[in-house]
């Protein structure tokens, strides 16, 4: 008997965090802003559509769409804490 492994839920997962990105959109970019976005992160609009879907985001995607928001990555993944990370001061 003894050990069962625990195996995170993929499909929660990536739901959740779709719906976190569409939040982040919808707060920074309004309602239809979905292409702005996507020409911000330089990706095709039809692939953010997929992003908000529930498709796997690339890395290259993801760092972009923090770098762009300014969303807290921790918050992005989790929903817990700040939603968006603080300024950074000068280099």
């Amino acid at each position: 008997m003894g050990d069962i492994e625990w195996q995170p839920d993929w499909d929660v997962i990536k739901h959740d965090l779709s719906g976190r990105v569409r939040e982040i959109r919808m707060e920074l970019y309004g309602e239809h802003g979905g292409p702005m976005l996507a020409s911000a992160l330089e990706i095709p609009y039809r692939n953010w559509v997929r992003y908000e879907s529930g498709a796997s985001m690339p890395a290259q995607a993801m760092l972009r769409f923090l770098e762009v928001t300014g969303t807290s990555p921790h918050w992005l993944l989790t929903g817990d804490g700040p939603k968006f990370s603080p300024p950074r001061g000068p280099a």
